[in-house]
């Protein structure tokens, strides 16, 4: 009997870390992707002579100067991280986020929040005061 529930606990053990594996993979290809979207979007700005608005340049630079960039990873300074639909707290929930949840910065900032988007939850809103760089 000792013998099936060690197999058991051996097989649920390599699920998890599949899983997580597959998380990470996950991540990884997003970051690749909202990289290549801002690329994009800079080469589009380039031939088209420009057109980003003021007030998002304003954004960006804040989060550059906090050293927080577009594609970074982002993790919870505390547990039980609120994500919002909007950049407001006002706004409704898109769920709550744990210490250990990985997040992406879009690289938009407004009204002390940062675009992220998560692997579980998707897309939202986070208080920039209560995440830091991975």
């Amino acid at each position: 009997m000792n013998m099936k529930r060690l197999g058991l606990a051996a097989i649920a053990l390599f699920m998890v870390q599949w899983a997580h594996a597959d998380l990470a993979s996950d991540l990884r290809q997003l970051r690749s992707t909202i990289s290549e979207t801002a690329k994009t979007g800079k080469e589009l700005s380039s031939l088209t002579g420009g057109g980003e608005v003021p007030e998002q340049n304003a954004a960006k630079s804040n989060a550059s100067a906090s050293g927080i960039n577009e594609g970074d990873i982002l993790i919870g300074k505390i547990g039980n991280i609120k994500l919002f639909k909007e950049p407001s707290k006002k706004a409704d929930s898109a769920g709550s986020l744990t210490k250990s949840d990985e997040m992406v910065y879009t690289g938009t900032e407004a009204n002390g929040f940062y675009s992220v988007v998560t692997a579980n939850k998707g897309e939202g809103w986070v208080e920039k005061l209560f995440v830091k760089k991975r």
